[in-house]
This record gives C-alpha cells, structure tokens and sequence, in this order.
C-alpha cells in the first residue's frame, strides 16, 4: 500500500471521531472507502471524499457507563447500545495484546453473527486486517480494528437455522 504521506492514519483518526452507523442502521463505509482509495492509488483524494462524506456522519455515541469486560462479554453480544462500550473493550485489549491474537480469539466468536450491520462489519473488519498486514501498523490502524470488532460485536447478529420442510 502505497501510503507514504500518512493520509490514510489522518482520515482514520477523522472518521473514528465518527460512529460506526447514521441515521439508524445505515453503516458509516468511510473507512472502508478511505482504505479502498489509498490502496489503489488515490491517496491525494481521500480528504477530499471524507470532506464531502463527512457530515453525513454521525459522533460515536456515548458508552452505558458498564464496560466490557472478559466476564461480561456474552450478556454485551449483539447490543447496538453498547457500539462505544464494545470500541472501549477493544482499544484496551488492542493495546495490551497483539492485535493478530484478539483477532484470533474474537474471530470465532463472532463468525456467527456474521450478518451484523448488513455484514459490513466483517467487511470493515476485512478492510481493518488488510490495511495491517500490507503496511504499517499504526495507532490509528489497530484502532481502527478495534471499531471494526466493536461494531461487529455490537451488531452481532447470528443466522437463525434454517427449519426442515416435512413431508
């Protein structure tokens, strides 16, 4: 990723002033689009996308005043209310452990609410992971992946089974 004038950490530090959805259930795809720009090429329009973007975007909402914890996690899973709660839980574990390791604990977790916000969270997370293994990484990237994960966990949403059709 050709990225040499940090534009991709700046635009990410702007949008996770943002939340992770507007206007209801509407997912927030800067990130995803900044990163999508940078890697191919187009660095010198990213500001100028989220500039446009931009106030079409909504502030992080405020946390519940109960944080996430390792105890707590199960009863968190799939609560929107708690999108800042989950981003919170993240940023600590993402600072205190590799950011591959919470990726491999928290993968399977939440592979089954894979439909969480329309599936863009995992596609957020996608971009997150990928934007890590092709350069550097950087607060604002591993933060990044932590608002990836706590959206994912805050919309998590498993597929129901599927009922067999009788004769």
């Amino acid at each position: 990723m050709d990225d040499t004038t940090g534009t991709l950490d700046e635009a990410l530090e702007r949008i996770h002033l943002s939340g992770p959805e507007r206007d209801g259930w509407l997912s927030n795809h800067a990130p995803m689009a900044v990163e999508a720009l940078v890697r191919h090429g187009q660095a010198s329009a990213v500001h100028r996308w989220l500039d446009r973007y931009g106030p079409k975007l909504e502030e992080m909402p405020d946390g519940t005043g109960s944080p996430v914890t390792a105890r707590n996690w199960q009863e968190a899973l799939g609560d929107p209310r708690r999108i800042a709660d989950w981003t919170a839980y993240f940023d600590r574990e993402t600072a205190e452990r590799p950011w591959r390791d919470v990726l491999v604990e928290w993968w399977p977790r939440l592979l089954p609410g894979i439909a969480a916000g329309a599936t863009h969270a995992v596609i957020r997370v996608g971009h997150s992971v990928r934007t890590l293994l092709a350069g550097e990484e950087t607060a604002p990237r591993v933060r990044e992946l932590a608002h990836a994960l706590g959206y994912w966990a805050a919309r998590h949403q498993p597929l129901s089974v599927p009922a067999l059709l009788g004769p």
